[in-house]
């Protein structure tokens, strides 16, 4: 499972996690968003004991929309392809995502925004449980990108764990590398 472990101070998390964008297409898109992370936060309250279904559960959810992402995609070894489809329709606008770097040996994102964090902050989560809801979320993000036989998905700081934005890098995988299982790595926060 994705984590790393650090918890966020709620103040910083609260003063970064504000919307820029309010149109009425994003606002009804980031409400169905905060709906998933009621749903899944009650499923982990309701199983205190054992988030392992939950970790199951989110990683076959992150396979799926991965199958479905690559049939989408005309060359799915291609990495800018990849960057123009994650970044394309309305989900830019949800997470308010910023392309950092493009090319064909790596993509990073930041989202600036995070409707989860937000259902989190109105059901009244301490930093530590939003931690730990962003790693099971994010987990679905690293499954996703399993998928993909040459793209290492990488994830750097969050909002939920106190960071300015959350950021998502994908990396080509050397040829050295490709063709083998897919890897997930996890970068420690700064």
């Amino acid at each position: 499972m994705i984590g790393d472990g650090k918890v966020g101070n709620l103040n910083q998390i609260k003063a970064v996690n504000n919307p820029k964008l309010a149109d009425e297409t994003t606002l009804a898109l980031r409400a169905i968003t905060e709906k998933r992370a009621s749903t899944l936060t009650y499923m982990v309250d309701n199983a205190k004991e054992d988030t392992a279904f939950a970790v199951k559960s989110i990683e076959q959810y992150g396979i799926d929309n991965g199958q479905d992402f690559k049939k989408s995609m005309t060359n799915p070894h291609d990495l800018n392809e990849f960057a123009d489809k994650f970044t394309a329709g309305l989900e830019p606008q949800v997470y308010e995502m910023e392309t950092v770097s493009q090319n064909d040996k790596e993509f990073e994102v930041h989202f600036h925004y995070c409707p989860y964090v937000n259902r989190w902050l109105k059901m009244g989560k301490t930093p530590d449980e939003m931690s730990q809801l962003c790693d099971l979320c994010m987990g679905g993000d690293a499954a996703t990108a399993s998928v993909f036989e040459d793209i290492d998905f990488q994830l750097g700081t969050t909002i939920a764990k106190g960071g300015n934005f959350c950021e998502l890098h994908y990396l080509k995988k050397s040829n050295v590398t490709a063709g083998k299982k897919p890897r997930i790595i996890m970068r420690k926060n700064e």
